[in-house]
């Protein structure tokens, strides 16, 4: 159960703290129409990425109107995405 939920590695809560390379850029997306999980889980999991040392960016945003994976206030969700890789490796 522990492996199901991203804090186990990210928060010194968890046994899992420290125990793995957590990547450096993260984007979250969410859209407040969505029905897969609580609105929460996004904002719990963007707040304690920005409190690790290992993660350099968390580009987080919420999205009213919008699903889950369709999440975008410009543009699509395939171009934005592409263009902020593009801009986390440079």
């Amino acid at each position: 159960m522990n492996l199901y939920n991203p804090l186990y590695y990210l928060t010194s809560y968890y046994d899992g703290y420290n125990t793995s390379k957590v990547a450096k850029y993260w984007r979250i997306r969410t859209g407040i129409n969505q029905s897969d999980t609580a609105l929460t889980v996004e904002t719990n999991l963007a707040l304690t990425l920005k409190q690790n040392s290992q993660v350099k960016s968390v580009d987080f945003a919420t999205v009213w109107g919008q699903g889950h994976t369709e999440a975008e206030r410009k543009g699509n969700n395939e171009t934005n995405f592409i263009k902020w890789v593009n801009k986390s490796l440079k």
